[in-house]
């Protein structure tokens, strides 16, 4: 499969996700600059999630770097992780009109799990897809991510899951902290290559 048309279809759905998020910022009626006070805790989530996508993109750009070719289930599992994507903008807008309400911070942990499930799935596929490529170095490099090495290990997976709960029921606000701390200290932590790659 065209490996440039997939990620094509990939760069068009996050960039019409994060146009979504942006609307979802309402223009304060009056024209005093603390009107915009209102709009705090939504511009919070906001940037949480505008952090989310761009290093979710960066990642999956690597990892589409390192493989030639597209199967079906490498097709499939990025479909589901793009329908994963986006509920992101839901759960954004939700919790910025309730940062600290169990509501919206419980939907947008199971968005985050549903998204992380998705994710792990899809660059699985693509893991078995350099490795039937015979292009093991390519593999190798997907499994050496931070990200991937994260969600292959049970113990850090389940202790996450198990904070985000406790948190949820005492402070729900803490949630998103406990997302963006994942972003920047996971997600964020990019192979040393990423930034030479020619595709």
């Amino acid at each position: 499969m065209n490996k440039g048309r997939v990620e094509a279809f990939t760069d068009a759905v996050l960039a019409i996700i994060l146009t979504i998020m942006i609307l979802e910022f309402k223009t304060p009626e009056s024209f005093a600059i603390s009107a915009i006070l209102d709009q705090v805790p939504y511009l919070i989530s906001y940037a949480i999630g505008y952090l989310f996508i761009g290093v979710a993109w960066y990642n999956h750009h690597y990892m589409f770097s390192k493989t030639r070719w597209i199967s079906r289930n490498v097709y499939w599992a990025n479909n589901f992780w793009m329908f994963a994507t986006s509920f992101l903008p839901v759960a954004t807008a939700w919790v910025g009109k309730g940062l600290n309400q169990q509501g919206p911070e419980t939907f947008y942990f199971l968005v985050y799990m549903l998204w992380s499930v998705a994710y792990f799935i899809l660059s699985i596929m693509l893991v078995k897809a350099n490795e039937k490529d015979h292009r093991p170095e390519a593999a190798q490099s997907i499994r050496s991510m931070v990200i991937y090495r994260f969600m292959s290990n049970w113990k850090w997976v389940s202790l996450q899951i198990i904070a985000s709960i406790v948190v949820l029921i005492y402070f729900p606000a803490l949630q998103m902290v406990i997302v963006s701390l994942l972003i920047i200290f996971v997600g964020a932590r990019f192979n040393k290559d990423s930034d030479q790659l020619f595709n």
